[in-house]
């Protein structure tokens, strides 16, 4: 089996969409059609609806990036074709693995196991078309599915409502430097006539693992080549996405300060979600043009 799918991955010309033989897409359709009751109920107007609320809405973007990037780098592989593919055998245990949190997930409903088997079954399938090499150009990717998977809340409420009491106090205090009439209580700001609940959907744990996954994924398609960049926005992305959701949070107050509740959780609540994103990312690539500037200074010192 390993040496067939080996010889019509070689005979696959490198003009072809993707380097994939005729057997491997039977099976990755077939599998694809086993996840489609799984997407349909993520997407369900109702408790198992997941995808469908705010605190996991990231989980279709997270997927489109994975899946993009996927096709993009199995494409480029095309000009390693005349290498010695190896490791193929390995896609049973990744099927078995993949299988069994499937059927498992689905018995029992666990939804997180139930979307976790795609990791696995998508690794299975690179490993069959391409076995190791393929496996290794698609790593990125295959590990970047992860950040579709929903969180499970008994592991990240505690978390998040550390990050959601430190915003609030973040916010409190900067806005009464500015003269407004503010305070926190807890997670709850009180700003004139309104109360507002720092929930997890504006500034918890998983607002916060979006955005990780977003400068996770911007530092990869970038590659930069120089290590203090890397190094240096890897470890600014946790600050970066903090401060972003304090961006959004201290907009919706004052949003609602200034033009009422109605204004705060209307449309402008889903504006700030822009901002979020637009803060975040405009932070990162500040910062990635200060670092870039500090390392060519660094190499033109050292020259």
């Amino acid at each position: 089996m390993a040496s067939s799918v080996n010889q019509t991955t070689m005979a696959v010309p490198a003009t072809s969409w993707l380097p994939i033989s005729g057997d491997v897409v039977w099976l990755s359709l077939g599998l694809a059609a086993m996840f489609v009751p799984t997407l349909f109920e993520l997407f369900q107007n109702n408790d198992a609806g997941l995808w469908n609320k705010g605190e996991h809405s990231h989980g279709p973007i997270m997927l489109t990036l994975a899946m993009w990037l996927t096709v993009t780098r199995w494409r480029a592989f095309t000009e390693q074709a005349s290498r010695p593919l190896t490791g193929h055998w390995l896609a049973w245990p990744c099927f078995v693995i993949g299988a069994a949190l499937y059927v498992s997930g689905r018995a029992l409903g666990i939804i997180y196991f139930e979307v976790g088997a795609f990791i696995p079954m998508l690794a299975g399938l690179v490993l069959m078309a391409g076995g190791l090499p393929l496996l290794n150009q698609l790593k990125f990717p295959v590990f970047f599915c992860i950040f579709m998977v929903p969180l499970p809340g008994f592991l990240l409420d505690p978390i998040s409502h550390f990050i959601k009491l430190h915003i609030s106090i973040a916010v409190s205090e900067l806005l009464w430097a500015f003269g407004y009439p503010i305070s926190h209580t807890g997670v709850v700001l009180n700003i004139g006539p309104y109360q507002l609940l720092v929930a997890d959907a504006c500034a918890g744990m998983r607002t916060l693992f979006m955005l990780e996954a977003m400068g996770i994924f911007y530092l990869n398609v970038i590659k930069h080549s120089s290590w203090l960049r890397n190094l240096g926005l890897a470890l600014l992305i946790v600050p970066i996405s903090f401060t972003a959701n304090m961006i959004r949070v201290i907009v919706l107050t004052l949003i609602t300060y200034h033009l009422g509740d109605e204004a705060g959780q209307g449309f402008l609540h889903g504006f700030a979600g822009i901002v979020l994103f637009a803060s975040a990312m405009l932070l990162l690539m500040g910062i990635d043009r200060m670092l870039r500037w500090l390392s060519t200074r660094s190499g033109g010192a050292a020259a």
